[in-house]
């Protein structure tokens, strides 16, 4: 059930409000209703269905998803979707968001280029194609 929304008296509580909302919603998916979302580029403005994949999400399902929507997603106008993509899909590998690694600054900010950018996913690539050559057979682990 919806929660009332109440009044506010400054943009920020708004934002958080809302983005709860939406947080909440997205957390009652599942891997695969949040994966088809994101494949058609169906993402909130608070940037909340990649925590909600990376909470509920696995590295055999939702690498290759995410690490598509890194190499697309092109250009300073899609700078923030770029870091919170590549941040839940370093989560999945088991990496913390702080101290963010380098291979993750290169892949979602194009401060060197966006040759860089990509070449950085391609390094990626062989990372995500190591883990999962190393996860024992059967098992569905997320890390």
């Amino acid at each position: 059930m919806a929660q009332e929304m109440p009044e506010f008296t400054n943009w920020k509580d708004a934002w958080e409000w809302h983005a709860q909302q939406t947080h909440t919603n997205f957390s009652q998916h599942t891997e695969d209703e949040l994966l088809r979302k994101i494949e058609q580029r169906h993402y909130d403005q608070f940037y909340t269905i990649w925590d909600a994949l990376a909470n509920c999400g696995t590295v055999e399902k939702s690498a290759p998803v995410l690490l598509e929507v890194l190499r697309r997603e092109a250009g300073e106008s899609l700078m923030l979707i770029r870091y919170h993509c590549a941040g839940a899909l370093f989560r999945l590998l088991g990496y913390p968001d702080e101290p963010m690694p380098a291979l993750r600054k290169q892949v979602q900010w194009d401060t060197d280029g966006e040759q860089a950018r990509q070449e950085a996913l391609d390094t990626l690539e062989a990372l995500i194609n190591e883990h999962l050559t190393e996860a024992p057979p059967g098992s569905a682990s997320r890390r």
